[in-house]
């Protein structure tokens, strides 16, 4: 059977003459007068057609003025073919082809509804919105207009009242008069129903017999009718209670904004403010701003869409009414006196509604409507209670019951749990509630076994967007303490959400939290992998190709092992010493396309990671991060294009420590050692770093930059460099062979040891001679290994001239660092130091050979 996707697919590939002849068959079957079965059958099509592209469908101007006519003309048709064209023409607008403008006579009342979505569509791109919204305005308020229309105005207006033009003619009395028209549905819906139309030919005709509505429970219903009274046939002014409840919080928020002097924002739920905030970690440390954290995402072609609803609104609401002054005009008055029912309104529905959850349904599918009802109820009461403190004092005690008595409930929603968190923790500075408990519950416990609940995981990292600045500066250090949940749900599903935890990631780093963070990052692939066996297992999964995996997972000797992985909290360990063990546990996971996705996006982290441990110029910090990077370096995952891409971020990131802090080249210099005596460090993608600890060696090693740099420190990283050197020239001629940059980048670094240090020029030269010897041994005349070859004779001759003038060698290869000359004055000195060396040496050519050095160190 074929899926939905393919449908789609079909219905795109259908281009050209098949489309033209489709709709010409369409106009065909419009013009005929019976419109029937195969009328309704073909316009479904052509919506399809025209809905499942992005790109905009080439209709005839006649087909365009047949469809107008069934929406806009009387009697043209059954309502579900009118419904059809009106959705055929709403997704073709904006379009010059459409002439429906206005709502002026000759249009019917009847008509509307079908139109008014055209309409819609295609007023948002001729910028008439404001003018729409005043015509939706008067059919909701003025009286003899059918219901049915208000229906369809009442969802429109809630489809465009955020534009930022929409309400800009709306003056205090439309306010006043759709206040007092919202509170009235909400207030005034018949508690009453009729029973379903019974197909029977022995049911009664005459007048209909109403029933009290009832509780989701199946008791009879209280005074107040609410979205969650069951009824058998639900009237007009009941729909337009249900539909004033879903229109309620984002009236709430574009009308207080509209008087504060805030202009809404043109998303459909205030997505558009950008967080760009600072965070400050308890302990000390200067995490960089989320907008540092945007720079490096942007530099590595990541966008972000942010959201917060009620960022933008500011303190509680001024005692100003809308014109703004002190003294209230006797309209200003009324307003408020229609805002204040209308919340109070509000207020009574929501707690009515929290009170009908409270009932158990007899169904499943009430039970999820119950759950969505009580979801937007606390968000509503969240909006109303920011909006205005004084209903703190009547909704806060409810909540907080309720919240008390969900959190001993494991079999509650856990996005219930969340959204009360949400307004807890909002509202917790005003009444007086410890929010210790709350968090600890959420982001601990059930965030720890939901991860993969993909609804909690949403809105659990678009809580943590929309509060990062706040939760930084929380006593609790939400992100410092609970960040290894949080990865959880990056390693369950990295592609989705590798852009949010780039903004998310400064906030986990503090001065006790960066190396485990680090090495969380190095593992991510290897948590990915653990949540899937975790998974497998609780599954009962009977794959043979994980069976391994999972036996390991069930063994008792290996509980502590992923225990250490699977943990709630920071602060247990920042790595283990069975991570080889743990990388062979784990291998025939290493294709997964989960934990593949893991390690794919790794590098990008780790590239924020330490971008803001560097702008955190913390010493300590820097210094703990560079002893893990050489750790780790051949450490990682058996996934190949992961070692070389970490492997890559290292060497960039650890030339830079090195730069801005030199000293770290010896305080490091044992595992710096331990990793240039290595050379299978240089499989997978590990010669950049290698190289880059080379030149560090070659350059740092000096007494100037760390003045624990003694002669034995300088003679051991010589003797180090001298072994790796010839060991690298005896396998330049294998296949895979070293790289002649690598040659040329360890015969440097030596040079430059040895300018420091006099005792160190005798082996040097016979060094270099020795590596020229073995890497152009086969003497290649012609292709790229006689390029490699005159590279490397020129430049071991020039490192033998400079270094038989002790003098001139210490100034070319050993400048010293001056804090009062710049970076090109000391190129300048350099160059003109060279330049004297190039003629000290055409002075004495004749004493020279001129293609190679020297066959021994000078008498």
């Amino acid at each position: 059977m074929a899926t939905k996707g393919d449908l789609y697919q079909q219905a795109r590939s259908v281009d050209g003459k098949d489309f033209d002849d489709w709709v010409q068959l369409v106009q065909n079957t419009l013009q005929l007068n019976d419109r029937g079965q195969q009328c309704l059958t073909l316009l479904r099509q052509l919506c399809v057609f025209v809905s499942v592209t992005k790109y905009s469908r080439n209709l005839a101007p006649t087909l365009y003025a047949l469809l107008q006519n069934v929406v806009l003309e009387p009697e043209q048709g059954p309502p579900r073919i009118r419904l059809m064209a009106s959705c055929i023409l709403r997704e073709l607008c904006p379009s010059d082809n459409i002439a429906v403008k206005d709502f002026n006579p000759p249009v019917e009342e009847s008509n509307i509804p079908y139109m008014l979505p055209v309409l819609l569509a295609q007023t948002n791109g001729r910028g008439r919105i404001s003018q729409l919204a005043l015509e939706i305005f008067r059919w909701l308020t003025e009286t003899g207009y059918e219901e049915e229309l208000c229906l369809v105005a009442l969802s429109s207006l809630y489809a465009i009242c955020s534009h930022k033009r929409a309400l800009e003619k709306f003056s205090e009395d439309h306010f006043r008069a759709l206040n007092l028209q919202m509170m009235g549905w909400l207030k005034q819906a018949n508690c009453s129903s009729a029973q379903m139309p019974s197909s029977s030919i022995f049911s009664a005709g005459g007048k209909k017999q109403m029933f009290p509505v009832k509780e989701i429970d199946g008791s009879v219903s209280q005074n107040l009718f609410t979205l969650l009274s069951i009824g058998g046939y639900y009237s007009s002014d009941q729909l337009l209670n249900i539909h004033v409840f879903s229109f309620l919080r984002r009236w709430t928020l574009v009308t207080h904004m509209m008087r504060v002097g805030v202009a809404p924002s043109p998303a459909p739920d205030y997505k558009d403010m950008e967080r760009s905030v600072s965070c400050q970690s308890r302990d000390g440390f200067r995490s960089t701003s989320v907008t540092s954290a945007f720079n490096v995402a942007g530099s590595l072609g990541l966008q972000s869409s942010l959201s917060n609803p009620l960022s933008s609104i500011p303190n509680p609401l001024p005692a100003t009414p809308l014109g703004g002054t002190t003294q209230q005009t006797p309209m200003a008055s009324l307003v408020g006196r229609a805002r204040q029912q209308l919340r109070e309104a509000v207020v009574q529905y929501c707690l009515r509604v929290l009170d009908q959850c409270e009932r158990k349904p007899p169904k499943t599918a009430e039970d999820d409507l119950a759950l969505a009802c009580l979801y937007e109820c606390i968000a509503i009461l969240d909006v109303q209670c920011t909006v205005h403190r004084g209903l703190l004092s009547a909704v806060f005690p409810t909540c907080k019951k309720m919240y008390t008595r969900w959190a001993q409930d494991s079999a509650v929603i856990p996005n219930l749990l969340l959204v009360m968190v949400k307004f807890l923790v909002r509202h917790s500075d005003s009444e007086v509630f410890d929010m210790q408990a709350p968090f600890e519950n959420i982001f601990g416990r059930v965030l720890g076994s939901q991860f993969a609940n993909f609804s909690f995981a949403f809105d659990t990292v678009d809580y943590l967007l929309e509060n990062q600045e706040a939760l930084c500066r929380h006593s609790t250090a939400i992100f410092t303490r609970f960040f290894p949940n949080f990865l959880k749900i990056l390693a369950w599903a990295p592609v989705t959400y590798v852009t949010e935890f780039l903004q998310l990631l400064p906030s986990f780093i503090s001065t006790s939290t960066a190396l485990e963070v680090l090495h969380s990052l190095l593992d991510l692939p290897c948590l990915a992998a653990i949540l899937q066996v975790q998974q497998l297992c609780q599954d009962g999964s009977t794959k043979p190709v994980y069976a391994c995996c999972m036996a390991a997972f069930q063994e008792t000797s290996n509980k502590l092992l992923f225990r250490h992985y699977l943990r709630l909290e920071s602060g247990r360990g920042d790595t283990i010493d069975r991570l080889g063990l743990l990388h062979q546990l784990l291998g025939d996971l290493s294709q997964h396309p989960r934990v593949n996705g893991a390690a794919e996006i790794t590098p990008l982290l780790l590239r924020v990671y330490f971008q803001t441990v560097l702008y955190g110029r913390d010493a300590g910090v820097i210094s703990q991060v560079v002893g893990a990077v050489l750790e780790r370096s051949t450490l990682l995952f058996a996934i190949p294009a992961f070692q070389e891409g970490i492997k890559r971020v290292f060497a960039e990131q650890l030339l830079e420590f090195f730069k801005t802090y030199p000293n770290l080249v010896v305080d490091f210099h044992r595992d710096v050692r331990e990793h240039l005596s290595n050379l299978r460090t240089l499989a997978t993608g590990g010669e950049p770093l290698y190289l880059h600890l080379a030149w560090a060696v070659g350059t740092y090693t000096h007494i100037c930059y760390n003045p624990q740099c003694t002669s034995n420190i300088t003679l051991e990283f010589f003797e180090t460099l001298e072994l790796a050197a010839y060991e690298v020239a005896m396998g330049h001629r294998q296949k895979p062979a070293y790289t002649t940059r690598l040659v040329l980048t360890l015969m440097r670094a030596l040079a430059k040891l040895a300018s420091r240090s006099q005792d160190l020029i005798r082996r040097t030269l016979l060094c270099l001679n020795k590596l020229v010897q073995l890497t152009t041994a086969e003497n290649p005349s012609v292709g790229a290994g006689a390029s490699s070859c005159k590279v490397l004779l020129g430049h071991a001759s020039e490192l033998v001239n400079v270094l038989k003038m002790p003098t001139i060698a210490i100034q070319v290869l050993s400048p010293t660092p001056s804090k009062e000359k710049g970076w090109d004055e000391q190129q300048a000195r350099t160059t003109r130091i060279l330049q004297s060396v190039v003629h000290l040496v055409q002075t004495n050519k004749e004493h020279q050979t001129p293609s190679t050095p020297s066959g021994g160190p000078p008498p």
